[in-house]
């Protein structure tokens, strides 16, 4: 992948993953939001309710003492929820209470309330009630004390309870999350933080990976241009220096490769240079910052699933526990119909009051102003509907721990016994039948009843089943009830896919965006080695000839030994080698140029292909530093055309690469063969192969050093192979590799029918 696809692909991905956090974040404070709000204004009427009632059981009368009618305007036919009467009826009677009975409601007592069933609930906020005139608009007390509300907090207020609905005297619960404090509000708020600001991390530590690994090409490039221009400049050069040499002018021929050392040397210090100085910059490491970003984001990500599973079994459970002290009202009411039916048909008194106060009456004889309660001729009631109901005095106060429902079940449970009468049992299979009818209705997973006599019995809720808090079937609290619920990954992942199909694509962005810091980290690597084995190349392939001719030369020039010697013979044909190895790398950067810049004429010729072999054979077999054997495959008679300096070159390459990367002893296949028409030319070597990863690349300008797999101590620019592939493609030919990477190398030249002929 190109740098600039990672670069693009890098951005995408951190930008869609930063999207996707904030669109969770955004979901995760929406449902918290509304989760508490719903939590406050249950919490709220459940506190109002306890403190009222307990106010009116705190009344001075006998238990069992009506003290007023409560009601609640409906549509005619419908019946309140008893939440919603309740709430509704708890007004009312913190306004007779006032006028009538000269009670106030305790604030105290209420706050004290309020807090607890908030605790209990999980909402951790800052608890405040709010008194105030809604027809003044003014607010009259702050309990507590009000302090001054901080730029990061977050107010949640419950719905109004009127105290005194006639003079607009409104109660209200007031939660206040601060963003300094370790609550629900804050956690979230500072993880969406974190997020954005390993975001931003990643970000930065992108664009200094990218930099860097900028900075590191223009020097690989600006060291390859140096590489070339004076590779390019030392034909003339190495040239005149055989030349002097032929007519022993040693000193001529020293001073002139003294020159061309003095300028590699110079190149080669720059090299070192950067070298040491971008080495110093990695004090600094980015990608260690980017890369502790990117796995905070994926933890991040692992915990917004566990947040929405966890958000999910929550609402479940609240679902659950709705549903089952609706069927446990309605079949209680059931039970308490069927009783007040068996006491009217016998004539028997059906209430349990024991007693009245005078206001009741005073508020019936109201009532009947307002409200009449007649049918019309098809029998559909006429007029205002009330649904009505009286409040008596309960001594100790009766389940006012309970919610509505829950209390309203009991309260119907308590009938028998007020009445005196045996107790009628829980209806077990009715029980069970609502209780799954509702929880079908709101498309909850079927469940089932658990009963228990002792609390050792009781079930808990846990990840994988939902369990309700416990309620008694029996007035005398023998016998308890819960309601259980499975709760299985499965169920959530198919109620909320979309989310959880969104944190998987937000995982997989993320998995990518490290195996992108993978690659540009590989990367970064190989430019690293590519910078020093540069180096090191250039010292072997240019500073070490010219050390070796410069050396020769000084001993020439000195006197030393007598230049018709064999000593001399052998100095100066190393000195020649050296040269025209030299030549030769000069001669393939300028072809390679002319290849790239399409600036090559081929000068083909008809190429009798044994005799070259041969001379190649003997020509390596003599600067072999090892055991060294040729064997060759090829008519006497075979004939190519081609460009016969550049085809002897790729031969050359090939042959040489056979040497470099071979063991002790080196045998070497040269083979030539014509089929369907085209010619096949084979350099095939015993040594150590190559691997399926190298052969992929292995054709790549400068590929050798890039690649450390082959490491077997051979020295070079890496530019043979790709010389090679660059030249047969130029000669409208293919060249290819078989190996299996432990024992042998084949490189393959095919050339096409027209580009060959066998002499007749």
């Amino acid at each position: 992948m190109k740098l600039k696809n990672i670069v693009v692909l890098s951005v995408i991905v951190v930008l869609l993953i930063s999207i996707l956090q904030q669109i969770y974040f955004g979901y995760a404070m929406g449902t918290i939001r509304a989760k508490t709000e719903t939590t406050l204004n249950a919490c709220f009427k459940k506190a109002f309710d306890r403190t009222v009632d307990d106010q009116v059981n705190n009344l001075s009368l006998p238990e069992g003492t009506m003290t007023h009618i409560i009601y609640m305007p409906v549509n005619p036919g419908e019946t309140p929820e008893e939440e919603d009467f309740s709430f509704y009826t708890s007004q009312q009677t913190a306004a007779i209470l006032q006028e009538v009975y000269d009670t106030e409601i305790p604030l105290d007592t209420l706050l004290m309330n309020l807090e607890r069933d908030l605790r209990s609930d999980g909402v951790d906020g800052k608890v405040y009630l709010r008194i105030s005139d809604v027809q003044a608009d003014t607010i009259l007390q702050m309990l507590p004390a009000y302090p001054r509300q901080g730029f990061l907090d977050m107010e949640f207020v419950s719905d109004k309870a009127y105290l005194n609905k006639d003079k607009g005297i409104v109660v209200e619960g007031q939660v206040i999350f601060s963003l300094r404090q370790g609550n629900l509000f804050s956690r979230q708020f500072w993880a969406t933080v974190v997020i954005r600001c390993l975001s931003v991390l990643i970000i930065i530590g992108f664009f200094l990976r990218v930099r860097s690994l900028q900075r590191q090409q223009i020097n690989i490039a600006c060291q390859r241009a140096e590489f070339y221009r004076q590779a390019k400049e030392l034909e003339a050069p190495i040239c005149q220096v055989k030349s002097d040499m032929v007519s022993a002018r040693w000193m001529p021929v020293y001073e002139m490769v003294k020159k061309l050392l003095a300028s590699v040397e110079t190149t080669l210090t720059h090299a070192k240079q950067e070298n040491v100085r971008i080495n110093k910059r990695r004090v600094f490491r980015p990608l260690l910052w980017s890369g502790m970003a990117i796995c905070g984001i994926f933890l991040l990500t692992v915990l917004w699933g566990f947040f929405f599973y966890a958000e999910r079994w929550h609402e479940v459970l609240h679902q659950t526990q709705v549903a089952f002290e609706e069927a446990f009202v309605s079949e209680s009411r059931q039970r308490y119909d069927r009783l007040h039916q068996q006491l009217s048909a016998q004539g028997r008194p059906t209430s349990r009051l024991t007693g009245s106060t005078a206001y009741p009456a005073m508020q019936l004889d109201s009532l009947l102003g307002i409200y009449w309660f007649e049918n019309d001729s098809v029998g559909n009631p006429q007029g205002p509907h009330i649904h009505t109901g009286y409040a008596y005095v309960k001594q100790g106060g009766l389940y006012m721990n309970e919610n509505a429902r829950v209390r309203r079940a009991y309260t119907n449970q308590y009938y028998f016994v007020s009445m005196g009468e045996p107790y009628i049992p829980l209806d077990r299979q009715c029980m069970d039948s609502l209780f799954k009818v509702r929880l079908h209705r709101e498309k909850l997973p079927a469940g089932h009843l658990h009963f228990f006599h002792s609390d050792g019995d009781s079930l808990s809720s846990h990840w994988s089943s939902i369990v309700t808090p416990s309620v008694s079937t029996r007035n005398d609290r023998t016998e308890w009830m819960q309601g259980v619920v499975p709760f299985s990954l499965s169920y959530v992942v198919g109620t909320d896919w979309y989310l959880f199909l969104s944190l998987g694509l937000m995982f997989f962005f993320t998995v990518f965006c490290i195996y992108i810091q993978w690659r540009i980290a590989r990367r970064q690597r190989q430019l690293e080695q590519f910078r020093r084995d540069f180096t090191y190349a250039m010292i072997h392939d240019m500073k070490s000839p010219f050390r070796s001719v410069l050396m020769g030369a000084q001993i020439m020039a000195s006197g030393r030994i007598d230049p018709a010697s064999e000593k001399a013979s052998r100095l100066l044909t190393a000195m020649n080698d050296e040269c025209d190895h030299l030549l030769s790398l000069s001669a393939r950067v300028v072809m390679l140029t002319q290849l790239e810049r399409g600036e090559l004429q081929l000068h083909q010729t008809d190429i009798a292909l044994r005799p070259l072999l041969e001379d190649l054979a003997a020509k390596f077999s003599l600067k072999a530093t090892k055991p060294v054997t040729f064997s060759i495959d090829c008519p006497t008679d075979f004939h190519i055309t081609a460009d016969a300096f550049c085809m002897r070159e790729v031969l050359s390459n090939l042959v040489d690469n056979a040497l470099k990367y071979s063991r002790e002893s080196v045998h070497i296949c040269l083979s030539a063969v014509r089929t369907n028409g085209n010619v096949y030319l084979s350099v095939r070597d015993n040594g150590i192969g190559i691997s399926p990863r190298d052969r992929r690349r292995i054709f790549g300008k400068f590929e050798r050093v890039v690649s450390g797999s082959r490491a077997t101590g051979a020295s070079g620019f890496g530019l043979g192979l790709n010389f090679v592939w660059q030249v047969v493609r130029a000669h409208g030919g293919t060249v290819s590799v078989l190996s299996d990477g432990r024992s042998y190398s084949e490189f393959r030249i095919e050339l096409s029918s027209h580009q060959a002929s066998v002499a007749s």
